[in-house]
């Protein structure tokens, strides 16, 4: 399984995440997906031309916050695939999901 299909996975299983502890998520809730790119000029290129807002940590990742995350089914299906799609098409490598509750 590669790299994009393990985090496609993981996107589709946040909204039975979401579903088990809605508490979890919503106001005060960032989701943050990150992922490597070997030109991170391109990877920022590309992504303001597909209007994803994006920032570069580091040299080589890419991090996108998605600020009070309700991960339901929709937001999955529509922005979540976008994302992945993204991910796959700037050749992103060790894409990871986390959840920052501190917000």
């Amino acid at each position: 399984m590669t790299d994009i299909s393990t985090f496609r996975n993981r996107l589709a299983e946040l909204p039975d995440l979401c579903a088990a502890a809605p508490e979890a998520f919503g106001e005060g809730v960032n989701l943050l997906l990150s992922c490597r790119s070997r030109d991170l000029r391109y990877a920022l290129a590309e992504a303001e031309t597909r209007g994803i807002a994006v920032r570069g940590v580091g040299r080589m990742h890419i991090l996108i916050e998605i600020e009070n995350a309700l991960p339901d089914k929709d937001w999955v299906e529509t922005m979540g695939s976008a994302i992945a799609h993204y991910f796959e098409r700037i050749g992103g490598t060790d894409p990871q999901i986390g959840i920052d509750r501190n917000s």
